[in-house]
């Protein structure tokens, strides 16, 4: 069941029955992964968990993108770099729904377990996804895409790699092109992971990978909505190529 009553009702996403699915693949696919998909498909299945803080500009930005492309360009392709479980997928989804032209989805991960979670969606909802498995920390490959989602990407890598894979995800943009870029601003975290804890680190990384930022905006919880946590604060950014 999905508690998420903003889902759109086409794309809901199956908490429960993902639950089930990473139970049994875990095990087999996530030796490396340090429990972390099981992890977040227990939380979020049993909820209630605070829907994504950018979603809803998320998607305004897809379908706003996606009314300015000139016709005739044939399937869109969006590629979706590192997908932890089904939830960026559906939110593409839900964006492109109401797109006339096809869609084809790629959906890259370092582990099976969210690339199988992603691959049961795009059943259920009639999609066209493939799915690649993929160190993200050293993307490599002849792909292409006419927009690339990066949610929190960044998180799971070391430092030394935000540079490279940012070039080499660049490099896969089509000429029209954008990267839909979004990252929680947190310092340094309790995990021992060393994060972003400003938006200006990450605009100078995001231009020395030959990207251009067209449009950035800050999205920070509403303390009133939340009890007994920090207030999420998180970046979310329209990038081009500029090469």
């Amino acid at each position: 069941m999905d508690r998420d009553p903003h889902r759109s009702r086409r794309f809901r996403e199956d908490l429960e029955a993902n639950l089930r699915l990473v139970e049994a693949l875990a095990p087999v696919h996530c030796r490396d992964c340090g429990g972390y998909h099981l992890e977040r498909a227990r939380r979020r299945a049993r909820g209630p968990t605070p829907e994504a803080l950018d979603r809803p500009e998320m998607v305004r930005l897809l379908r706003d993108w996606l009314a300015e492309r000139p016709p005739g360009q044939g399937a869109l392709a969006l590629l979706i770099a590192g997908s932890g479980d089904t939830n960026l997928l559906a939110t593409c989804a839900e964006a492109l729904d109401s797109a006339a032209t096809a869609a084809r989805y790629t959906v890259l991960d370092r582990c099976q377990t969210p690339l199988e979670l992603c691959a049961a969606f795009a059943r259920e909802h009639r999609l066209d996804v493939r799915t690649l498995r993929m160190d993200m920390a050293a993307p490599a490959g002849p792909l292409a895409a006419d927009v690339i989602v990066v949610h929190s990407l960044l998180r799971f890598l070391p430092r030394g790699a935000h540079l490279p894979t940012m070039q080499a995800l660049r490099s896969w943009l089509k000429p029209d092109g954008i990267v839909l870029f979004s990252h929680r601003l947190m310092g340094h975290g309790s995990d021992g992971r060393d994060e972003y804890g400003s938006a200006e680190p990450l605009r100078r990384l995001l231009v020395d990978a030959g990207l251009r930022i067209v449009t950035s905006q800050e999205h920070v919880e509403d303390p009133a909505l939340i009890q007994g946590r920090p207030p999420r604060h998180r970046v979310l950014m329209v990038l081009r190529s500029v090469r």
